[in-house]
């Protein structure tokens, strides 16, 4: 029993090694969770979500820099993991009934959107440590940004960058600006529940925080 569990979990992770390998060349076309989203806002009548492809080099570099401000800004300077942040979220966790957000970095937040559920549970954030080291082994920095930006929820079935950019701004990913780029980042935290012109006061901080940070952070070139 033991023995088939085994090879079953080594099965999985060749499963998910030959996905990373092929999405390092082939963009996605969708992913398990905007299928599911797809699913449930179709409930009662037909609502594809919204997702449209944008290449790196179409992104404004507004974006990629509040992005990572918001969401990772060691970014370009880890190998995918911060074991600092996982260890005070797991504390945090081990005191609380609720999980701790936080510790994730960019590169397990791909990983999370492309691949696994979006349950909180030990099992994919464990999915998410061991996937980590081996898309950044195989993807560029700027690949794994290319991905993250384009998959990323960024409201009730609006998925990626340019589709974020059409819905809220009516212009492409490509013409944001530095105030647009913040406000679309501002929501990743919780796109459900908070919208771009959100009052509220964690928005405002996270808008504070992103427009003083987003300066000091590095990102990928274009070439």
């Amino acid at each position: 029993m033991f023995l088939f569990l085994l090879l079953a979990v080594f099965a999985l992770e060749l499963f998910y090694i030959a996905r990373i390998a092929l999405f390092a060349f082939i963009d996605p076309s969708s992913t398990p969770y905007m299928r599911q989203e797809e699913d449930r806002l179709s409930e009662n009548a037909p609502h594809p979500v919204r997702y449209s492809w944008v290449d790196y080099d179409k992104i404004s570099p507004y974006m990629k820099s509040a992005v990572v401000a918001a969401e990772d800004a060691n970014f370009m300077h880890h190998n995918g993991l911060q074991w600092g942040a996982i260890l005070t979220a797991a504390q945090r966790n081990l005191l609380s009934e609720r999980h701790a957000p936080g510790g994730s970095t960019l590169t397990q937040q791909t990983i999370k959107n492309l691949f696994l559920s979006h349950d909180r549970s030990y099992f994919r954030k464990i999915q998410e440590i061991i996937l980590a080291p081996i898309v950044e082994a195989l993807w560029s920095k700027k690949r794994i940004l290319e991905v993250y930006l384009n998959i990323a929820e960024f409201g009730n079935g609006i998925f990626g960058v340019e589709a974020a950019s059409r819905a809220y701004f009516h212009k492409s990913a490509s013409q944001l600006n530095r105030n647009e780029a913040i406000r679309l980042a501002s929501i990743l935290i919780n796109p459900k529940k908070y919208h771009i012109n959100s009052n509220s006061s964690l928005i405002q901080r996270r808008v504070h925080r992103i427009a003083n940070d987003m300066r000091l952070v590095d990102i990928p070139k274009n070439k």
